[in-house]
């Protein structure tokens, strides 16, 4: 009895999933991520995210979209290129105006899992997490495809040892695809 009340919940999701106005979705594409650091110059590098997305559509206007991303940034400065990795967790607020385009804005949670620079770890000299706030634009296409940019903007000073403080800036194009329930 067990066995079949599991396969008919696994049977029906997809179907309650689509009746909800939920949509489940995949997303990738380029990083052009930046440290600012007071009193220091540097310069940005190109990297990538890639991860998930669930879409919860409030009405035809309103909906949320929580995001796990994997997410590659960094910068450079005269003599190293930083690269840090996270995983994201941004949790974004959409508001169509038109059926075509979302505009979205809402908190960013990061958390550290590499920090290298030529080779060489530094994880330890930087905080395990980051908090920004992402705002950017949505494009939705027919079949569920999607594309955007979008800006974060890091609040949290990410240094542990440096007495300037450290931000992550980032800016990402993307394109993602809704597999499954509301685009």
């Amino acid at each position: 009895m067990k066995k079949n009340s599991v396969i008919l919940l696994v049977l029906l999701l997809p179907f309650t999933v689509l009746a909800q106005g939920v949509g489940i979705g995949i997303k990738g594409g380029a990083n052009f991520a930046n440290m600012a650091i007071e009193d220091v110059s540097t310069e940005s590098i190109t990297d990538f995210h890639i991860g998930a997305y669930v879409n919860l559509n409030l009405s035809d206007k309103f909906g949320i979209t929580p995001e796990l991303l994997y997410t590659a940034q960094g910068s450079k400065l005269s003599n190293a290129t930083l690269n840090t990795d996270y995983f994201a967790v941004p949790v974004m607020f959409r508001w169509k105006p038109i059926s075509l385009i979302s505009l979205q804005v809402g908190p960013q949670f990061s958390f550290l899992s590499k920090a290298t620079s030529n080779g060489v770890d530094f994880k330890d000299q930087l905080k395990n997490n980051d908090f920004g706030a992402a705002f950017g634009a949505g494009l939705h296409l027919p079949l569920g495809f999607n594309g955007g940019i979008r800006y974060v903007y890091g609040f949290t000073n990410i240094s542990e040892v440096n007495t300037e403080d450290i931000k992550n800036r980032t800016l990402q194009i993307y394109v993602g695809w809704t597999i499954l329930g509301a685009k």
